[in-house]
């Protein structure tokens, strides 16, 4: 009953407001969604943004990300319906799954999200990490999150996060200096330095972050280095160099129960990314073409009960790119391709001895040429309607070729939209499916491994949204995402004879779910929004043998928050969120089931609070064009919740995260 009491007092609140706003017709916003500089839709993290393919993604800016004084871009996340994430540390990720879009993503090893850094790859390719460790939160424009799939925005994989790199954009210099520090000695520093003059541009920044963490041995550590630089060449084309690296330390914290080391005790990540991006902008056409290095090493120290040490290699590169054509008024045509090549490598060391094991996996390159159709008939101001289609294709060397379709229909009366979407996803599995087979040897001739298909899931999405320009909105979502040909990974034992072994065809998923969101701002200085999800789910494995529900989907997830300029230079934000019905466990590719979920693995309700105060100001003469200084409050209920179960000395317990924790910082633009 609690959720729905949740929901109805949200609802009356917005009613209210949403009156209120009718009363003040001078508040608000254009008819049209607002982008930052960036480009990335100007909307609350809780309220998502209707394409014209029918799908819907959301966004969060870099002001928001500001406002939750997130450290890592899983705090980033918390605001977003329908997205869970798992971590153990301030600062930091960890090792195996732990990031959930609408239920998926709990598979290892396995890919089920596709993480993106400027529109190319950016995550732990070989076992399908996200690698929180590799992202500096500071050098994000925004952020870009499809919970469902759509073929003609990313390939494989059930969702995607895109995140939106910043760079010069005001004219002449602008530097900033960020500084801040809190509880379990957590501090966090950035230098920035911009300039932009005419058709030049280029920003760098360097960021440190570092935490001694609430529990014994739960440090984190993260430096960065981050450039970017563009020329526009003409007047229709220009040119953009991006290049970002990161290095990042995360130790695994102590068994809570017993106070024993865990192992791997500690993860050390070095990741670096290039990208260099020809766009290009005409009166019926724009669009981009992108090049890019990603070199990524994962070390895992300790395995084994402490007796090795590993390190996953991988090294991305490619080439993309997408044209939009506005052949006629009101029509579209999306036309594009990636190009993407991996290259990946696990190591593993003795401590003690030359003892060394290698695992050279086969290279995978992936083509995936995408089109896409959509045109808007009607009056945006009375009835419209805007039917639209797409295809991807996939062919891969390592895998399967694979088609995926999608189709959508926005259609409504003013301010009043149905959107419909259908679209196929799929998943690609990693090559290390084949790490029992070519342990210092290659992989062996006998398996056709282009007869492995990979995972595919039909996805269903109606929802239905009206604005009051200005003034608040409101929507409703329903989907249904039913799953097959789930991919079986090889990690040792009696080796198979061919390459059936791999896909369990009998063994599929579904998850069916609601979203309700919506924001209002009934003053020019008051805003507010809420999200709040439903998910069922089941999976059948080769088995036969059917799970009612599935790890890391909840039952129920709320997020509600508000922003308050309640008076001249000060501001106050705040948000909430709430996590019910949430159960602990791993869906590994090594079996031929679903985990069964019992009360044991059942995980805390979360219920957190979050708070911050910010003071503006400016002193023009001393050259300081705007300078904050802030004080977060963070988990202010001080709720015990956990992302995690652990056990030792007969006992099962959980791994509580932080609870009320402080930060104050200061931040100077020049």
């Amino acid at each position: 009953m609690k959720h729905w009491i949740c929901v109805a007092v949200s609802f009356f609140i917005f009613l209210n407001l949403t009156v209120w706003a009718e009363e003040n017709p001078d508040s608000g916003e254009p008819a049209t969604f607002k982008v930052n500089v960036y480009g990335v839709a100007d909307q609350p993290p809780a309220v998502p943004t209707t394409t014209r393919f029918g799908s819907q993604f959301n966004t969060v800016t870099e002001e928001q990300i500001e406002r939750q004084g997130a450290l890592d871009f899983y705090d980033a996340l918390r605001n977003v319906p329908g997205v869970i994430y798992q971590k153990k540390n301030i600062i930091g990720g960890q090792t195996s799954h732990s990031l959930y879009i609408r239920g998926r993503g709990t598979t290892h090893p396995g890919p089920d999200l596709t993480i993106l850094f400027d529109d190319v790859p950016r995550f732990g390719a070989l076992y399908g990490q996200a690698l929180a460790d590799g992202i500096s939160i500071y050098a994000l424009g925004g952020m870009e999150i499809y919970k469902s799939p759509q073929p003609s925005r990313f390939g494989s994989g059930y969702g995607m996060i895109n995140f939106v790199p910043k760079y010069a954009t005001r004219e002449g210099f602008d530097v900033n200096a960020d500084s801040r520090g809190g509880s379990h000695g957590t501090v966090a520093e950035n230098f920035s330095l911009g300039y932009k003059q005419g058709n030049f541009d280029i920003y760098t920044a360097q960021t440190w972050l570092s935490s001694e963490g609430h529990v014994e041995h739960s440090a984190g550590r993260q430096a960065g280095y981050y450039a970017n630089t563009g020329l526009k060449a003409s007047e229709h084309w220009s040119i953009r160099f991006m290049g970002n690296y990161v290095q990042a330390r995360t130790e695994s914290p102590n068994n809570p129960l017993t106070g024993a080391q865990s192992y791997p005790y500690r993860y050390d990540t070095k990741t670096g990314l290039m990208t260099l991006t020809f766009a290009n902008k005409f009166d019926h056409a724009s669009g981009w073409i992108k090049a890019y290095y990603n070199n990524t090493k994962f070390d895992l120290l300790g395995e084994n009960a402490g007796a090795r040490w590993s390190r996953q290699a991988a090294k991305l590169s490619g080439l993309r790119g997408r044209e939009t054509f506005s052949v006629w008024e009101n029509g579209e045509i999306l036309a594009g391709f990636d190009l993407d090549k991996l290259n990946m490598t696990n190591i593993q060391r003795s401590f003690a001895g030359d003892l060394r094991r290698i695992w050279d996996f086969p290279d995978q390159t992936v083509f995936s040429p995408f089109a896409a159709v959509n045109y808007f008939a009607g009056d945006k101001d009375g009835f419209h309607f805007t039917p639209s289609a797409g295809i991807r294709s996939y062919h891969n060397t390592a895998f399967d070729d694979a088609v995926a379709p999608q189709a959508g229909a926005v259609f409504g009366y003013r301010h009043t939209d149905v959107n419909f979407s259908y679209a196929r996803a799929v998943n690609y599995p990693s090559p290390v499916v084949f790490q029992g087979l070519i342990e210092d040897k290659p992989l062996p001739g006998g398996i056709d491994t282009e007869k492995i298909k990979p995972e595919t899931a039909n996805h269903v999405e109606i929802g239905v949204t009206h604005t009051k320009p200005g003034k608040f909105t409101l929507g409703a979502t329903w989907f249904n995402d039913r799953g097959k040909n789930r991919t079986r990974a090889f990690m040792g034992g009696a080796a198979p004879d061919d390459a059936s072994y791999f896909n369990w065809t009998a063994k599929e998923f579904r998850i069916l779910g609601a979203e309700v969101t919506g924001k209002t701002t009934p003053t020019d200085s008051l805003e507010i929004f809420m999200g709040a999800t439903w998910l069922r789910s089941t999976g059948t494995g080769a088995d036969g043998i059917e799970r009612d529900r599935l790890p890391y989907t909840p039952d129920f997830t709320f997020q509600a928050g508000f922003n308050w300029n309640f008076a001249r230079n000060f501001s106050l934000g705040g948000d909430y969120q709430h996590i019910q019905d949430m159960y602990q466990a791993t869906i590994g590719r090594t079996g031929t089931s679903f985990p069964e979920l019992t009360e044991s693995l059942r995980l805390p309700n979360a219920d957190v609070v979050n708070l911050r105060v910010d003071y503006a100001f400016r002193c023009r003469p001393a050259g300081l064009e705007k300078a904050k200084i802030f004080i977060a409050v963070d988990n202010v209920l001080n709720n015990k919740y956990a992302y995690a179960l652990v056990t030792g000395g007969g006992n099962t317990g959980y791994y509580y995260m932080p609870g009320t924790t402080f930060m104050t910082g200061v931040n100077f633009g020049f």
